[in-house]
C-alpha cells in the first residue's frame, strides 16, 4: 500500500539540514534522440534530392524503427502482435501511394488507417494473455500504425507541384529543430526546436524561392520534435524510447508539411 503523501518543505537557510541538501541542477536532455532526429532528417532529404523512388529508402526505414522499438520503448504488452498491426498498415499504405494514379492526397492513408484501427481492435479481443492492461496496449498500437503510416505522407508531399523543394525543406527543417531539443529544462524543449525548425524552414524556403511556405514547413518540423522534447525533459531522460523518440517527430512532420502547403501554397 503506498502511504500518505506529505509535502516536502526546504529547511531554512543557516540550518543544518539546508547545508546538507544536495543542490539543484539543471537537467540536461539525452543527446541520443537529437542525433537519431538530425540523421534521420538528413537522410530523408537526401533521399529528396535524389528524388522518387529512392525517397522511399529513408522513409520506410524510419517506419522499420519506429514498428520495431515503439511496444518496447513503452513497456506496452502484447508487443509483437501490436508491431505486426503497425507495419502491416505501413505496407498497405506505403503500397497504395506508390501504385495510385490519384492526385496527390493524404485520402488513402485515412482510409487505410480506418480499417487499421478496427484491426487493431480485432487484436486485442484475440489476446491469449488475458487482455492485461488492455487500453494501453490498444493506444501503443493504434499510435504506433498511424505514426507508421504518416511516412508514406513524405512521398505524397513530394508528389505535390514543387514537392521535391517541400520535402528538401521539411528535412532539413526538421533535422534543425532536433539538434534544437539539446537545449536544458522544459522550457528549452518546448521552445528551442520549434524556433530552430522556423528559422531553418524559413531560410531553406527563401532559398528555394518560397520562404513564407517555407516557415510554415518549418513550424510543421518543429512541432512534433518540440512535443517529443518536452515529453523527455519532463520525466527527465527518455529511457528505451530514445530510439523512436528520435524518429517519430519526422514521420508526424510530414502529414503537418503536406497541410501547410496545401493551406499556404
Amino acid at each position: 500500500m503506498i502511504g500518505p503523501v506529505t509535502a516536502h518543505r526546504s529547511p531554512p537557510p543557516g540550518t543544518p539540514d539546508a547545508a546538507s541538501a544536495p543542490p539543484h541542477h539543471l537537467h540536461l536532455p539525452d543527446w541520443r534522440p537529437a542525433l537519431v532526429g538530425a540523421l534521420s532528417g538528413g537522410a530523408v532529404l537526401v533521399g529528396a534530392l535524389l528524388e522518387l523512388p529512392w525517397l522511399w529508402v529513408p522513409v520506410v526505414a524510419l517506419q522499420v524503427v519506429v514498428v520495431a522499438t515503439w511496444h518496447r520503448s513503452l513497456d506496452a504488452p502484447s508487443a509483437v502482435t501490436g508491431a505486426a498491426v503497425g507495419a502491416g498498415l505501413a505496407a498497405i499504405v506505403d503500397v497504395v501511394v506508390a501504385t495510385t494514379d490519384d492526385a496527390p492526397s493524404l485520402g488513402p492513408i485515412a482510409v487505410v488507417l480506418g480499417a487499421g484501427y478496427l484491426i487493431a481492435v480485432v487484436q486485442q479481443l484475440v489476446r491469449q494473455d488475458g487482455r492485461a492492461e488492455l487500453v494501453d496496449s490498444l493506444a501503443a498500437t493504434v499510435t504506433l500504425a498511424t505514426l507508421a503510416a504518416f511516412g508514406a505522407a513524405w512521398v505524397v508531399l513530394a508528389q505535390l507541384e514543387g514537392g521535391v523543394d517541400h520535402v528538401v525543406v521539411l528535412a532539413g527543417a526538421g533535422a534543425a529543430a532536433a539538434v534544437g531539443r539539446l537545449a536544458p529544462g522544459v522550457a528549452g524543449a518546448a521552445v528551442a526546436p520549434l524556433l530552430a525548425g522556423a528559422v531553418a524552414g524559413l531560410l531553406l524556403g527563401a532559398a528555394v524561392d518560397d520562404a513564407v511556405v517555407g516557415f510554415g514547413l518549418g513550424i510543421a518540423a518543429g512541432v512534433p520534435v518540440a512535443l517529443s522534447a518536452t515529453t523527455q525533459a519532463r520525466v527527465r531522460g527518455s529511457g528505451t524510447g530514445w530510439l523512436p523518440g528520435g524518429v517519430w517527430p519526422l514521420l508526424l512532420a510530414a502529414p503537418l508539411g503536406y497541410v501547410a502547403v496545401r493551406m499556404i501554397g
